[in-house]
């Protein structure tokens, strides 16, 4: 294989693997789904959003909490394979009987983790650590061919806004120069059928060149606070489903948005 087709294979593959996350944070979306559950595929014009991920365990009590532990991973692509336009801020809802405490729970700031690097971030907020991951942008400079970058993805309990949680996403990648990525969450209230609402603002990809392609992440966390151990997320199961709902605004303006539902088991 020349070195025209490793580079158009390399770029398919990307494609079909690749979107936080918000940072972040499409990711955050399968708290809604099950361990089993398949990926969720949303299509609104070129635009395809893919789901992935879960939480376990999946059989939770009707009537209480239980600790759980998320894993995620969201992609974005073009259904005609041309750069995506630039991701800017993601909302995400997630279903009233899941949860996220941080009583206790130590906390980060942006400007400690500001040009670190992933190891020395890890140092500096060890304590705060709430997840780890890995996000991935596709970068498209002018009369250039696009190509891929990822880094390692942190994300620490940041200092509460008022009575709402704040998470930090930090990532530090090659894009093409080392640079370090530090965005927030803001973790709400939602209403009706959803309890818990995070808006993400995703960070400027080189310029405005890159966008953001591809996000896994894994979250869990305990810790012991006025003699007690304490569970970052807890979840319960009365209804046997999960709802889940979020939209995507872009650079250029447009918008994605779908709802995800998702089973699981009642106990007890």
């Amino acid at each position: 294989m020349n070195r025209s087709n490793r580079s158009v294979g390399s770029k398919r593959l990307w494609r079909r693997v690749t979107l936080l996350a918000a940072a972040a944070a499409l990711a955050l979306a399968a708290l809604a789904a099950s361990a089993l559950a398949r990926p969720q595929v949303v299509r609104v014009g070129n635009l395809i959003v893919t789901v992935d991920g879960g939480i376990t365990p999946s059989k939770l009590p009707k009537s209480s909490f239980a600790p759980v532990t998320l894993n995620a991973e969201a992609t974005l692509e073009t259904a005609d394979g041309t750069h995506l336009p630039a991701a800017r801020k993601l909302v995400v809802e997630f279903d009233k009987h899941g949860r996220m405490e941080t009583g206790g729970l130590a906390t980060c700031s942006v400007r400690r983790l500001e040009n670190t690097l992933t190891d020395q971030a890890k140092q500096i907020c060890s304590k705060a650590l709430i997840g780890t991951g890995r996000a991935g942008a596709e970068i498209e400079f002018p009369e250039q061919a696009p190509f891929f970058a990822s880094g390692a993805m942190l994300i620490f309990n940041g200092h509460p806004k008022g009575s709402h949680p704040v998470l930090i996403f930090h990532v530090y990648a090659h894009v093409p120069a080392p640079t370090t990525f530090v965005t927030t969450a803001v973790v709400g209230k939602a209403s009706g059928a959803y309890g818990t609402r995070v808006e993400i603002t995703v960070p400027t990809i080189v310029a405005g060149q890159g966008s953001l392609t591809f996000a896994k992440l894994r979250m869990r966390k305990t810790w012991s606070y006025r003699g007690k151990r304490q569970h970052l997320l807890l979840a319960s199961c009365p209804t046997g489903r999960f709802l889940t709902r979020g939209n995507l605004t872009f650079s250029n303006g447009s918008k994605i948005a779908g709802k995800v539902i998702r089973s699981c088991t009642p106990r007890g």
